[in-house]
């Protein structure tokens, strides 16, 4: 483009005669040229031809077309939003303490497998533990008395068996001693009964010989003869009298001893049941205290045994109420949720109150496992099972609904890689509420407006 300058009309007119100083030339204005672009294509920019503007309209159009079209037949889906784990379907069981303490120990986490039988958590046993070591030396202790006090039983047994053999064999002996003596006493008694008796013949045979004495028809020698017998049958009673005098009063004395020793026997019998009964009443006493000991070794190793809190079935811990030592639980306080194991898995989800409005049974899920990046595995697809009927508090989501979905598989793929899903797993849960055109997304807005009316 070329530019011209005008003159004013006041300005004199050139003169036509040479100047002392030349007119510099005129220079032309072009305008810029682009460095970026081929010669072409500068070609076609500098002169585009005269189809462009039906090409532009042709190509416009076409898009056009193409994007209603699209946005036609296209849809999407409007989901809500819920957070949920895998848990087998049906009741759980829950796990409460049997006593109150403080937790010293968790043994388990949530999603674990466990075992009937097996410590979920140990509360603090040091008190109950020394209780059972107190006990159990207690019950030691009785123990080995009861066994001493058997050990003196069967010594005072064998002791007074012995005694009254002694005391028998003693008894025995003087009584052996007194029979000897009652013997001789009554054989003395028979000789003095013969002496008596022959000193009273002796004696008539005197009488009768005194007479033919003093008339001279026997000689004096015969009656000095008969009174010699008499008094050697005397003199031989007198010895035998004495003699039986001694043996009765040994007699009476051996019948004295064996009496007494009788009597000592049957105290030596009697001391020794005596003896015997009070070890054996020691030793009902030390059985009694033995069981009672032992009732209360059981009464403390129950305790005990409650200080630990042990999985009622096979299972996964769906839920773990208690993770820290240091926290004290209470009666009737749920530490733990046990899902039965061989049971179907399903998604155990919570819905806020602000995304439950349109989530009814039988809708489909798309479930993505945070274990599992749904960009590797894909989603795994689902349908709404179960809604719970009222809300409930949660501390972070407010008022919610518990959901319950069912899976239609329970693996994730990730090309040859087929993984089965466990209980415990979390996942995001979307809820495809309803599903719209792209259409109705862009035209939402305007009719909204043209429902409103426009408000300047």
């Amino acid at each position: 483009m070329y530019h011209r300058f005008a003159r004013p009309a006041s300005d004199p007119a050139p003169s036509l005669a040479p100047s002392a100083e030349p007119t510099p030339p005129v220079k032309v204005l072009e305008p810029p040229r682009s460095t970026d672009w081929s010669q072409p294509v500068q070609t076609v920019l500098d002169q585009p031809p005269s189809s462009l503007p039906f090409q532009l309209a042709i190509g416009g159009f076409a898009f056009a077309t193409c994007f209603i079209g699209w946005a036609w037949l296209s849809q999407i889906n409007e989901v809500s939003h819920a957070q949920g784990k895998l848990i087998p379907r049906g009741e759980v069981f829950k796990v409460d303490p049997i006593d109150t303490g403080k937790v010293a120990r968790v043994l388990v986490q949530e999603g674990q497998p466990v075992q009937k039988g097996q410590v979920l958590l140990e509360l603090d046993h040091e008190i109950a533990a020394t209780e059972v070591d107190r006990l159990e030396k207690e019950l030691s202790s009785a123990q080995t008395e009861l066994n001493q006090t058997r050990m003196m039983i069967g010594q005072a047994q064998l002791q007074a068996a012995a005694r009254s053999t002694m005391a028998r064999s003693q008894t025995q002996a003087q009584s052996i001693e007194l029979l000897k003596a009652q013997e001789a006493s009554k054989s003395t008694e028979t000789l003095v009964s013969q002496l008596q008796d022959e000193t009273k013949a002796h004696q008539e045979r005197l009488d009768r010989l005194q007479p033919l004495v003093s008339q001279g028809a026997l000689p004096q020698e015969q009656v000095f003869q008969a009174e010699q017998a008499i008094r050697e049958r005397e003199r031989a009673m007198t010895e035998s009298q004495g003699t039986l005098v001694r043996s009765q009063s040994e007699s009476q004395r051996l019948a004295e001893l064996v009496k007494q020793q009788q009597a000592d026997e049957q105290n030596v019998q009697l001391e020794a049941q005596q003896q015997i009964e009070q070890l054996k009443l020691r030793q009902s006493q030390l059985q009694a205290k033995i069981a009672q000991i032992q009732t209360l070794i059981d009464t403390a190793k129950v305790k005990l045994k409650d200080r630990y809190v042990y999985a009622p079935v096979n299972g996964n811990i769906s839920a773990l109420k208690v993770h820290n030592p240091g926290e004290v639980v209470q009666l009737g306080q749920t530490i733990a949720e046990i899902a039965p194991e061989n049971r179907p898995i399903v998604v155990s989800a919570v819905l806020p109150n602000s995304e439950a409005g349109l989530v009814k049974v039988g809708m489909p899920v798309q479930l993505k496992f945070d274990a599992f990046p749904y960009q590797d595995f894909g989603v795994v697809p689902g349908k709404v099972k179960q809604i719970s009927p009222d809300s409930k508090s949660d501390p972070q989501l407010g008022q919610v609904y518990r959901l319950e979905i069912e899976l239609d598989r329970t693996t994730v793929t990730k090309g040859n890689q087929t993984i089965a899903l466990k209980s415990g797993q979390t996942a995001t849960a979307e809820i495809i509420t309803r599903q719209r055109r792209m259409i109705d997304v862009f035209l939402d807005p305007i009719r909204q407006l043209q429902k409103g009316g426009f408000n300047l």
